[in-house]
């Protein structure tokens, strides 16, 4: 009690001797708003809050537009994410990041790798401390390095904010967070800061405050909980308007979580990493954060979750908790909360890669826990699960995990991220040719109507025409100054080409029609084993200088997993019957076709990695094989799986143990080790 009193007097005392103090010497329309309630007495100001800079000043709040900010130094110098939490009220910074293929961004690379990252982080989120550091180059459109790698974030948490972009994209998080908490009324700030939830406050107010958030329902979808925010989404106005009008009694309520049960997975038996590895299947398991990487073959990742510690910070409300789906296929995610109890079962099956709320592409799934007395409504506690890139699952009619690939495709297909994009001319020309002696020409016989085609062609004339006339003026140094504009306006006819809808009974956009004749193509599971020859002659012949090596890599990674051999007239054919092919097989032959179409038919169009899916390697080790898995009747769990692996095949019991061939069917234990060649194999224990 003489504590609670003393800081109280103490926080009176602070704001009783920079009341006379304005807020900020910014001069925009939120600092006027903020200095006019602060002169009023109704806005507490920043005397009780600090400031924190971890990147040596590389992206540093100008400290001097804040007059009453308390400014912490990092001991020593010291920069790097943050390592302390501190007994104040803090908000920071740390600009710094690396290359994906590195540690990444900072969230990524230091505390979302393991379960003691995200605890850290929690015990920030509940001491009144957040940090704000941009992802870098970990949230991006594209895939394995090209134009980006997606969507590299393993977790979504509230215990912290992530910026898109690099250097200096935290700055306008870290003035908006303090504009909020400067708004609040000085009794409002103390009761948040004596009750350590300043933070989850400020995150419900954040959020609620996404311009992409425009109704009360928006708030329970990924629009207002993506994992990377957009500063040019953030509305600081509504966020300090929403923290001025806030009181004790109004404050939101708190989600809190804690996992019951859960699927139990034992590597070796239902994943595969190398023993004792740092390998992890539990991410995060915190009050407001779960997070789990979706290894195994089981066919499902079950969890009962309970919210009985879910609360009100003033006493005598009601709290009611929802779960709502933030990111994913509905179809594979079930929520089932029991009746008359704070627990809920969640059962979820891997799906194909998602695209998060700014649509780039994702491997996770996001489900938002939400409470609400009613009237405010909290920051989400998010539970997550991480599907590894590189690995696919395929499911039998029973709805069983049947089949899985450990080192499957890139599945990003190329195609120019913006509808500004002089590329799409090209894939424009490529996919309408008219010469029917050349072999896309043949491929595409049906895809366009005479009408359809008759109208891209024209069109793409028109605009090449245009573009190219733009190009010249611009190599031209007495008239480049005025080529922009040309340029410019090139530009947008594309796009508006894209959309225009063409001639014709289908009446479909242009940019339809070019996605639905490359899905013709890649939809073929025979197309390279029946053109072949005439695609190696092709790929000598590529623009593209690497085309000939990714396709003879590619063809080789289907092999070693007998998809495809070589005959002896030395053409490759499929190893199954044809017509019988598998979900998997079907998939890793259209994984061959993107690179067909990126590197040799459409090389001038489409650009990709024609690499296997890049996988963080604190998630997984590379794997190249396949698992075939086989049930007996209706069990639900597999009595064993064949493996396909360096062009030859190796049966595994239930216990993940080898069944040698011949009489003697002893299973024999096996443990699993990194190669000479980076890649996972194992040993048998005799």
């Amino acid at each position: 009690m003489w504590a609670t009193r003393f800081s109280s007097v103490l926080f009176l005392l602070l704001y009783a001797h920079c009341a006379a103090e304005i807020v900020t010497s910014r001069t925009d329309p939120v600092a006027k708003l903020l200095n006019q309630w602060h002169e009023e007495g109704t806005a507490a100001g920043l005397s009780a809050i600090s400031y924190e800079n971890r990147d040596g000043g590389h992206s540093a709040l100008n400290t001097s537009l804040y007059p009453g900010l308390q400014i912490i130094k990092p001991e020593n110098g010291q920069t790097g994410p943050a390592s302390k939490v501190r007994q104040q009220p803090v908000i920071g910074n740390c600009s710094m990041a690396s290359a994906p293929e590195q540690i990444g961004c900072l969230p990524r690379g230091v505390y979302y790798g393991e379960p003691g990252g995200s605890v850290f982080l929690f015990q920030q989120y509940v001491n009144n401390n957040l940090f704000i550091y941009p992802e870098h180059l970990d949230h991006d459109a594209g895939g394995n390095g090209v134009g980006g790698y997606g969507d590299l974030l393993p977790l979504n948490t509230p215990t912290l904010v992530i910026s898109q972009g690099s250097s200096f994209s935290d700055q306008p998080f870290v003035q908006a967070f303090l504009s909020a908490t400067a708004a609040f009324s000085p009794q409002t700030q103390r009761f948040l800061i004596e009750n350590k939830i300043l933070m989850p406050t400020l995150q419900s107010i954040f959020r609620q405050s996404n311009k992409m958030v425009t109704t009360p329902a928006d708030y329970l979808t990924g629009k207002a909980h993506p994992v990377v925010f957009d500063g040019t989404q953030m509305d600081e106005e509504k966020m300090v308007r929403l923290a001025h009008s806030m009181q004790p009694d109004s404050v939101p309520p708190l989600a809190l979580l804690e996992v019951k049960e859960e699927t139990k997975l034992e590597n070796g038996v239902n994943y595969f990493e190398p023993q004792g590895g740092k390998w992890n299947i539990e991410l995060a398991t915190t009050p407001v954060n779960i997070a789990r990487v979706m290894r195994g073959n089981v066919t499902e990742y079950g969890m009962l979750v309970s919210v009985s510690r879910s609360r009100a910070p003033t006493p005598g409300r009601q709290v009611a908790v929802s779960y709502h789906l933030l990111q994913g296929d509905p179809r594979f995610v079930h929520i089932d909360k029991q009746p008359d109890s704070a627990l809920a079962r969640i059962r979820v099956r891997r799906q194909p890669p998602v695209r998060g709320a700014r649509g780039i592409r994702s491997h996770r799934i996001d489900i938002g826990v939400f409470a609400t007395d009613g009237k405010t409504i909290s920051a989400p506690a998010i539970i997550s699960f991480y599907m590894p890139p590189n690995e696919m699952h395929f499911y039998d009619e029973k709805g069983r995990v049947s089949e899985i690939h450990y080192q499957t495709h890139n599945t990003d297909a190329g195609l120019p991220a913006e509808d500004k994009d002089p590329r799409w001319l090209l894939l424009m020309d490529a996919l309408t040719r008219e010469d029917m002696e050349l072999l896309l020409a043949r491929l595409l016989e049906g895809a366009f109507t005479s009408e359809e085609l008759d109208t891209i062609r024209k069109t793409r004339r028109d605009i090449h025409k245009r573009h190219i006339a733009a190009e010249n003026l611009a190599r031209d140094p007495a008239q480049k100054d005025g080529a922009e504009k040309p340029r410019a306006s090139g530009r947008d006819e594309i796009a508006a080409a894209l959309q225009k809808a063409l001639p014709g009974p289908k009446a479909r956009a242009c940019v339809i029609a070019l996605l639905q004749a490359l899905e013709k193509l890649l939809a073929d599971p025979l197309l390279f084993v029946r053109e072949q020859r005439a695609i190696l002659a092709l790929a000598d012949k590529s623009p593209k200088s690497t085309a000939a090596a990714d396709l003879r890599a590619e063809i080789r990674r289907l092999s070693l997993v007998s998809i495809l051999q070589q005959g002896t007239d030395l053409d490759y054919k499929i190893v199954s019957n044809p017509k019988k092919l598998s979900q998997g097989e079907i998939y890793a032959l259209r994984g061959l076709h993107l690179t067909v179409l990126s590197q040799i038919l459409l090389a001038g169009a489409l650009e990709r990695s024609p690499a296997p899916a890049w996988v963080p390697p604190n998630i997984t080790t590379p794997k190249t094989w396949r698992d075939i898995l086989h049930y007996e009747g209706d069990t639900s769990a597999p009595s064993g799986w064949t493996r396909y692996h360096d062009t030859r095949s190796t049966e595994f019991d239930s216990r993940g143990r080898v069944i040698p061939p011949g009489k003697d069917k002893t299973p024999i234990a096996v443990s699993y080790l990194i190669g000479p060649d980076g890649q996972l194999t194992w040993k048998s224990a005799k």
